[in-house]
């Protein structure tokens, strides 16, 4: 705790009177960067297909998750849940389902501007978030030194266009 009053250039006591242990500074600092991803307000246009609507929210997805640390942090709280179940609940609950009510807000609008057909959205986002984190996300976090690879762009294409096969306007109901 020193160490990190030293580096913000605050006394150890006023550390102390903001957060009593190690722990709840670590839980704030958690709590904090992960309430700084998963915001997808403003990233859509009007004019955007459905397909580069997706990949625009894959991209961003992909840019909070590697390029501000969300992978790192995650691979942090994974370590910490012995210690700290609570932790890794508060996570979920704050990047999981910010993202989760993000995305289901963007599908939402593309329902209803007539560029997907209408279906289960929560089910839906689950399904193309569960497809980005298999080809993207769960590799990287066990391999500290993962970064997005060359064919990134391909890739999430494929995985926008397999979410469009089975939602698109024109896809069988």
């Amino acid at each position: 705790m020193a160490d990190i009053a030293r580096d913000a250039d605050v006394s150890t006591a006023t550390l102390y009177k903001h957060f009593t242990s190690k722990e709840t500074l670590f839980t704030a600092v958690v709590k904090e960067s992960a309430r700084g991803s998963g915001n997808y307000d403003g990233l859509i246009t009007p004019q955007d297909s459905a397909r580069d609507a997706l990949y625009k929210i894959c991209r961003s997805y992909l840019s909070a998750q590697f390029e501000d640390g969300a992978t790192a942090l995650m691979r942090i709280v994974i370590a910490e849940v012995p210690g700290a179940p609570e932790l890794a609940r508060d996570m979920y609950e704050i990047l999981g389902n910010r993202r989760s009510d993000s995305l289901m807000s963007v599908i939402g609008m593309l329902i209803e501007q007539g560029k997907l057909r209408p279906h289960d959205s929560a089910f839906s986002m689950r399904l193309g978030g569960g497809m980005l984190k298999e080809v993207f996300v769960w590799p990287a976090l066990f391999d500290a030194e993962a970064t997005l690879p060359p064919d990134t762009d391909e890739k999430i294409y494929g995985v926008v266009d397999a979410f469009l096969a089975l939602y698109g306007p024109d896809s069988a109901a």
